[in-house]
This record gives C-alpha cells, sequence and structure tokens, in this order.
C-alpha cells in the first residue's frame, strides 16, 4: 500500500504512513468496523413470549372449564341471592309494627314510628355487616368466573380463589377457639357439680356440640383443601401432572345441607299457609315467609356448590 501524500510503500495492515504519518485509508479495516456494527445490532426476537392457551389435557384447562360454566355463573348469582334474603330476614320491618300493635297502643304513633325507623336501620347496618364474609365470597367467586371467562388470552388469576379461601381460613380459626372454650365449659361443669347425674347431662350436652363443632371444623378444613386443589391446578398448565383434587366430603355435606334446606322450607311452607288464613298472624306469615325464602335458595346454593365439586372431581379424573 502507497501513501497517497507522500508515496512511500507501507504494509497492507498498517494504518498510518511510515514516512509521513498521514492515515492510511486501509479497506481491510473498513470492513472489520463494518462487520463489527452489523454484529453488535440487536436483532428482533422472531418468537416473542406470549400466553398460550392451556393444554385440553391439564388441571389448568379443566378447572377453566368448570369455573367458565353457567353452573358456576348461576351458583355465583344464587349466593348473591341468599345473602341478599339473609339481610331481608334480620331486617324485617313488620316485627317493630306489631310491637306497635300489641304493646304501644297507647302511646303516642309518631314517637312508636321515629324508634321503629331508627331501630330499623339499626338493623339493616348490623345484617350487612353479618353478611361481610359471605359478601367477600360472593366476590371471590365472581372474580373466579371472569378469569376463567375471559377470551383475553390471560392466565388465570386465583386472586378470587385466594379471597375465599382466606375467609374460611379464619373461620376455622375461630371455631377451633370456640370448640376449645366449650371443652373448658364441659371441664369446669363436670368438676363443679356434685350432683354426677346432673354433671352427666351437662357432659353428653356439651359433647354433643364438642362432636356437631368438630364436624363442622373438618368440613372448613376440607373445604381449604378443595380450594388449594383448584389453587394448583390453576398453574399446572402442561403435560398430565395432577395435584391433590378437591374433596368428596364437602360435596356429599353440601348436598346433606340442600336436603336439610329442602325439609326445613317444606315445612316453613306449611307453617305459612296455616297461618295465612289466620288474618292477626301478620308476624307468624312474615317471618314464615322470610324463612321459607332462605331455606329454599340456601337448598339451591348448597345443591350448586355440590355438583360443582364433583364435576371439578370428574374432569381432573379424566386426566388419569
Amino acid at each position: 500500500m502507497f501513501c497517497s501524500k507522500c508515496g512511500t510503500k507501507n504494509p497492507d495492515n498498517a494504518n498510518f504512513c511510515q514516512g509521513c504519518g498521514s492515515p492510511l485509508n486501509n479497506p481491510s479495516q473498513d470492513n472489520s468496523a463494518n462487520t463489527y456494527m452489523y454484529q453488535s445490532a440487536p436483532s428482533p426476537n422472531p418468537n416473542p413470549a406470549v400466553y398460550s392457551e392451556p393444554s385440553p389435557e391439564s388441571p389448568l384447562a379443566a378447572l377453566s372449564k368448570v369455573a367458565s360454566s353457567g353452573l358456576f355463573r348461576f351458583t355465583a348469582f344464587v349466593f348473591c341471592s341468599l345473602i341478599l334474603s339473609n339481610i331481608l330476614a334480620m331486617f324485617d320491618t313488620s316485627y317493630f309494627w306489631g310491637i306497635y300493635t300489641e304493646i304501644f297502643n297507647n302511646i303516642d304513633p309518631d314517637m312508636v314510628s321515629e324508634a321503629s325507623r331508627f331501630l330499623g336501620g339499626f338493623s339493616l347496618v348490623t345484617a350487612i355487616f353479618s353478611q361481610l364474609p359471605n359478601i367477600l365470597i360472593a366476590v371471590g367467586l365472581w372474580m373466579t368466573y371472569a378469569s376463567a371467562a375471559s377470551k383475553k388470552g390471560e392466565r388465570f388469576n386465583t386472586a378470587g380463589l385466594t379471597m375465599i379461601k382466606v375467609i374460611y381460613v379464619i373461620e376455622l380459626v375461630l371455631m377451633c377457639i370456640l370448640l376449645a372454650l366449650m371443652m373448658v365449659v364441659m371441664l369446669i361443669a363436670t368438676l363443679n357439680t356434685d350432683n354426677w347425674s346432673d354433671a352427666m347431662i351437662v357432659f353428653l350436652g356439651v359433647l354433643f356440640l364438642d362432636v356437631f363443632f368438630g364436624v363442622i371444623i373438618l368440613w372448613l378444613a376440607m373445604i381449604i383443601k378443595s380450594l388449594n386443589a383448584a389453587k394448583k391446578a390453576s398453574t399446572e398448565d402442561h403435560g398430565k401432572h395432577l395435584g391433590r383434587n378437591a374433596s368428596a366430603f364437602v360435596g356429599v355435606v353440601c348436598f346433606i345441607g340442600g336436603a336439610i334446606n329442602v325439609i326445613s322450607a317444606i315445612s316453613n311452607l306449611v307453617v305459612l299457609l296455616t297461618s295465612i288464613s289466620d288474618n292477626s298472624a301478620v308476624i307468624i306469615s312474615t317471618g314464615s315467609i322470610t324463612a321459607f325464602c332462605n331455606c329454599v335458595i340456601g337448598a339451591a346454593v348448597q345443591i350448586c356448590f355440590g355438583v360443582l365439586i364433583f364435576r371439578f372431581r370428574g374432569e381432573m379424573k379424566k386426566l388419569k
């Protein structure tokens, strides 16, 4: 390579002239620089990470199928109806008018009316507050349904299941505390009673309550286990690796509770039809109506939950 200024011959790979020090136009240097620039330029990812639908033979697909079904939506709707029915049952103004009719007949009606409105408002606030756990469960049900029925290609969101689980965990802890207190009361009552026949009656009564609350505690624990199974299924969207399944015990108890509510609804309907013929039995008639509605809606909720649990179990068993 010759210098264009002084004509001195230089090696082919020289960058500067050995005679005058001027920079040389080296073609190989330009090619290497262009090659470096081309290789260092970031290339776009031809396969960007996108959410893919779960395999039809996966626990996530089974969970989504059940949670997005019309039965699940109907169950959530009926559960909300049960909350509203419970609130209306506690907020029953006919009791206040019955008190006015039977007791306060000789008192100023305006004063009784004001007291009735005040007590009615207090009753409504108390009723809503008492249904707060059920309201949160209803919100969790609708969140789960919305996530499963979403067509936007998003992953299954378990926030609704987590909310429901937290409510049942709190109820489980409270039931355990109540059961422990009852056992302490039973022990104290037995030790402080001189008459052994009375002590035995107290012992058997509290023992029956302990067994009853023990069954409730077991039922709550199985509900939490079933919710954990659903949350586990929501993360298993590949292959056939199966997590824990929902508890059949919870489904059976739901069916038993539904049957009990049906029997109670029939009983309240008989009382309602009997009291309707008596015009003075306004309070009994109104109470029977609210009780009948609660039993019918409660039976529907229990039976729907039982069917959903066994349907989820069936979908999971298909994967084995």
